[in-house]
């Protein structure tokens, strides 16, 4: 009787679609050309043919899919559809691992340009390439403000381009957001781009820049006196993440002329990490106090001298008499300081530009160490270290930093290689 019951049945379904051309499955009322529902039904789902790939699937009456033909694809765990030439991707967008319609990637490029602590930015950008998977153009209007920056401060995203991007059918857009400032810190530096429900992100390395002050307008580190010997400071092959001394991103140099008088040892210190004093310029005792307080408190300084130049200083850092006149040619001593990364700065020739001071060895400091001397007399005395931690460089001569033997931007000079020697010294002694 239970068998006669559903001939029945499918008897009724068979006859009701051929007279209706709908097919009901619990119903007597289909509201479609297929209609599966009824209070004691509507709880079952429609389970689809199901298969691991779509390209599995097959006409059973040969030939092409037809266009419409719906799957269930158990290797991504979505439904899709068949368009009459390609299978879609996934109609839904958690389901599974299958990749949405239109995707961000901001690893093809991301951060772009240098990024170092205390040295403004120039020329630095973040990029994210959108591509459109979808069967539809698709339009994104874009700000500034769907880039977020995390990790490093003083950093501000000021425009995009383009504002709107309309991407056909498989097609990629790049989108470039610039990025201006002055990272306040050394870190990891991470951008997060988001729009509707798409993100992506990326990170870069923000190196420690060397905020290196200068005092003297014209004969000092960093003025444009010493052009060639500051073009090796910033060749990043010399010093920089993928440079020879490579604990540092760069240099940037700030003038503190104007206001080293205003300063404090502990405005310096929180401010700049190398102080350079030029010569050819007297600075006077009160300024020379606050260098002092500077190194005692941490801080390294290069100091350099003339003929007749730059008593006070001396003096404040424990040495007697005052700076007179010295001669140009000078050799480095054997002391372990003199050679570094840069290679080997021990017993080389030294010269100097123009006038020089000097420096007997009777008037240092106790604790100076003697780096360099003239070559007539190892009393005359041409480079030393001395202050708290041997911390303060003093030269005889500022154009030792200028001469005939500092050339081009590659450290390859005997000179260049001892100064450089110094110059890594002092940033080792400053902390990086």
């Amino acid at each position: 009787m239970k068998n006669l019951h559903s001939w029945i049945l499918l008897l009724s379904i068979f006859i009701y679609a051929q007279g209706s051309c709908q097919v009901g499955i619990g119903t007597t009322s289909p509201r479609g050309a297929l209609d599966i529902n009824s209070p004691t039904t509507n709880n079952k789902g429609l389970v689809l043919p199901t298969n691991n790939s779509p390209t599995n699937m097959t006409n059973p009456q040969g030939g092409a899919l037809a266009e419409g033909t719906v799957m269930y694809d158990n290797t991504e765990k979505c439904v899709k559809f068949y368009n009459g030439s390609t299978w879609s991707n996934c109609l839904c967008d958690t389901c599974g691992p299958s990749t949405s319609t239109i995707i961000a990637d901001c690893t093809q490029n991301g951060f772009t340009g240098s990024y170092t602590s205390n040295i403004p930015l120039s020329g630095t950008t973040f990029t994210v390439t959108i591509t459109n998977n979808s069967f539809s153009t698709s339009t994104l209007n874009l700000q500034p403000s769907d880039l977020v920056l995390s990790g490093v401060t003083g950093l501000t995203v000021s425009s995009v381009s383009p504002t709107t991007a309309t991407l056909n059918a498989g097609q990629s857009q790049m989108l470039t957001y610039t990025i201006t400032g002055t990272p306040n810190n050394k870190g990891t530096l991470t951008g997060t781009w988001s729009k509707l429900s798409l993100n992506c992100s990326n990170s870069v390395t923000v190196a420690p820049g060397v905020r290196f002050a200068y005092w003297g307008t014209a004969y000092s580190i960093g003025t444009s006196t010493f052009s060639t010997f500051n073009s090796q400071l910033t060749n990043t092959a010399n010093y920089g993440p993928t440079g020879t001394y490579n604990k540092i991103g760069g240099f940037n140099f700030i003038d503190i002329t104007s206001i080293l008088g205003s300063a404090t040892a502990a405005s310096l210190l929180a401010n700049y990490d190398v102080i350079c004093i030029g010569a050819n310029t007297e600075i006077d005792a009160a300024s020379s106090l606050k260098i002092k307080g500077y190194v005692d408190g941490g801080g390294v300084a290069t100091i350099l001298l003339d003929q007749s130049f730059n008593t006070a200083i001396f003096q404040t850092f424990g040495g007697t008499g005052s700076v007179g006149a010295g001669a140009t040619n000078g050799v480095t001593t054997t002391d372990t300081t003199n050679n570094g990364v840069f290679g080997t700065g021990t017993n080389a020739s030294i010269t100097g530009f123009g006038q020089q001071g000097r420096i007997l060895l009777s008037q240092l400091a106790s604790g100076s160490v003697v780096l360099a001397t003239e070559t007539a007399s190892t009393n005359d005395i041409a480079l030393w270290k001395t202050g708290t931690g041997g911390r303060a460089i003093f030269s005889w001569d500022e154009g030792v930093y200028r001469s005939s033997n500092i050339t081009g931007t590659v450290i390859d000079t005997p000179q260049e290689i001892f100064l450089h020697n110094i110059m890594a010294y002092l940033l080792n002694a400053r902390g990086f």
